[in-house]
């Protein structure tokens, strides 16, 4: 009875551990560092979306590679976006806000979007930081990563 309660609990522990596999591909795509990339990419589509200009977009991506991320396009961008929407709202609604409350000769100075100014705000902000702590208990119930950024990005 004893050897049977042994291999029990040893099949038990053994099935809940991480597979060798899994430990490794989190290794290469540097899963210790998800939180900072998460946040990272929420930087980058705030900024990409927030002119919500396509030719300034297109070009940012031609020329940064910044802004191209198979592993947040796979993983992120669905989680990211909606919240981004409403970022890109409020930076619409604030240059709104603005429009007509200066002079004629300081329109072209002031009355512009304050894109750069509210993504980085948003980088650093306690919104994002808890968001990125609830999205990393989806990222441990991955079970392979290449082949959900394949996925999305068939290309990779």
């Amino acid at each position: 009875m004893k050897k049977i309660v042994f291999i029990l609990l040893i099949c038990l522990l053994s099935s809940c551990t991480i597979s060798k596999n899994l430990e490794t591909e989190r290794r290469n795509w540097n899963f210790k560092n998800w939180k900072q990339e998460y946040k990272d990419r929420a930087f980058y589509l705030c900024v990409l979306n927030g002119f919500e200009n396509n030719k300034l977009e297109k070009d940012l991506i031609k020329s940064d590679r910044s802004f191209y991320s198979p592993l947040g396009m796979a993983i992120f961008d669905e989680s990211l976006y909606p919240i981004i929407n409403q970022e890109v709202n409020k930076i619409r609604l604030d240059s709104i806000n603005l429009s007509g409350t200066y002079p004629e000769d300081l329109k072209v100075l002031y009355e512009k979007r304050e894109v750069l100014g509210h993504c980085l705000n948003f980088y650093k902000s306690k919104e994002l930081n808890d968001l990125a702590k609830k999205e990393k208990k989806k990222w441990n119930r991955i079970p392979n990563i290449l082949e959900r950024i394949q996925e999305k990005t068939p290309t990779y």
